[in-house]
């Protein structure tokens, strides 16, 4: 997209949050989801907070500093430790190195704010279990800079 950066910075900013909004086709489908019990949603839960676990030990033995989430599936690490000093340039290298992939905070902020997330990576633990284990390995394998 092009056009005045204003208007640009304001598409992005709706582009980022209906990305998360349950569009009308879905809302159905969440009716149904609404009706299942309790437990279905406890097991959910249970199996995240193992995914989170699993992926922030893998992390954190790759040399990460990592913030542990207190209900989300995304993981946020500093990669500082790891040599990074700009999150967008360890992000775009970080396929090549290791094979995984991660968002760099960075993309989340108003460039006002871009310095104070500038080493920040968020990584998403809602995949399989070996995914996770493999991308742990990967990390921990990855030449450092």
């Amino acid at each position: 997209m092009t056009g005045p950066a204003e208007l640009v910075s304001a598409v992005l900013a709706v582009k980022q949050f209906l990305t998360y909004v349950g569009a009308s086709p879905f809302q159905p489908a969440i009716a149904v989801g609404l009706r299942l019990p309790d437990e279905f949603f406890a097991s959910v839960a249970s199996e995240m907070a193992a995914k989170a676990a699993l992926l922030g030990t893998g992390l954190r033995a790759a040399g990460f500093d990592v913030s542990t989430p207190g209900g989300s599936y995304f993981t946020v690490v500093d990669a500082a430790p790891l040599g990074a000093t700009d999150a967008d340039t360890f992000c775009r290298e970080l396929p090549d190195r290791a094979g995984v992939v991660g968002i760099p905070l960075t993309a989340f902020v108003s460039p006002a704010h871009r310095d104070q997330y500038r080493t920040l990576v968020r990584f998403a633990a809602c995949k399989r279990v070996e995914v996770l284990a493999d991308a742990a390995e990967r990390l921990a394998a990855m030449p450092r800079t």
